[in-house]
């Protein structure tokens, strides 16, 4: 199965959660072709010097770009470490093959959160393709099963226009 878009994208355990689903499927075979960008929805110091750190990388070493999200975001969620702390930049930038550690880009980061809200992103993590975005949140069970199947019904109501709000409690 092939999987594309935009993900809008923070540092909160909601983000987290969809990028661990997302991982699960790709290591069962999905093909993921997702294009992450910044969206800053609160004033969460955490989540802006994140955000920041990550738009920089995009900026200056792309091929770099998604190892160094990926390093952050298991450094936030794994080990409860502190975005603001340069120490935290400077191990997500070993862990990604950086030689060198980055200054944040939070010009960027405010670029992206307004292109965001043009489409209609609200929050995180939101999937733009074409059309409506979806907003989505998983449990850890998502990681667990057929994370295929439950893909593809992300990816059946990405395409079904006509579909605009599905929600458990």
């Amino acid at each position: 199965m092939r999987f594309e878009g935009r993900i809008y994208y923070d540092f909160s355990p909601e983000v987290w959660r969809f990028y661990r689903f997302l991982a699960a499927a790709g290591n069962e075979g999905a093909v993921l072709r997702l294009d992450w960008r910044s969206f800053l929805a609160d004033d969460d110091p955490q989540s802006a010097t994140g955000l920041a750190l990550v738009e920089s990388v995009r900026r200056n070493n792309r091929e770099r770009h998604g190892a160094f999200l990926q390093a952050l975001l298991a450094l936030r969620h794994l080990e409860d470490a502190d975005l603001t702390d340069p120490r935290t930049a400077v191990a997500a930038a070993g862990a990604a093959g950086l030689t060198e550690v980055v200054e944040p880009n939070l010009a960027a980061v405010v670029a992206s959160t307004e292109e965001g809200r043009a489409v209609g992103v609200t929050g995180t993590p939101t999937i733009h393709r074409h059309g409506p975005v979806l907003r989505v949140d998983v449990n850890p069970a998502a990681y667990e099963g057929d994370v295929l199947e439950r893909l593809s019904h992300i990816n059946a109501v990405l395409e079904d226009d006509g579909i605009w709000v599905l929600e458990k409690p």
